[in-house]
């Protein structure tokens, strides 16, 4: 299952990923890799509503398959809003606190 580590492997180093909506949108809609396999849309406005209603109905079936909210900041060890970060910032960061979380 998808996004589900942190709740089946509770000694797992957990990290939550976050994005403000119009850049994830914006991501989304421009990546050609991604067009294939997911939903094609002709405007940027169709896209967000799809992301958004994807995630609430994902959030709204971890809850009621397991008792938990997935976008719970406090079931992390870290979190990290990547929406101004390049894939190998958002790794280099990862990383960092990755071997902090090993020192404790």
């Amino acid at each position: 299952m998808q996004d589900f580590g942190w709740y089946a492997v509770p000694q797992s180093f957990k990290v939550y990923l976050k994005v403000d909506i119009d850049i994830a949108t914006k991501r989304v809609y421009e990546d050609e890799a991604r067009r294939d396999s997911e939903r094609k849309f002709d405007t940027l406005e169709e896209q967000k509503n799809d992301i958004i209603k994807r995630y609430k109905l994902e959030n709204e079936r971890y809850f009621e398959l397991y008792g938990v909210k997935k976008e719970d900041e406090n079931n992390y060890d870290f979190v990290l809003d990547t929406s101004k970060l390049t894939p190998e910032e958002v790794a280099d960061k990862i990383e960092a606190e990755y071997k902090k979380w090993l020192e404790e």
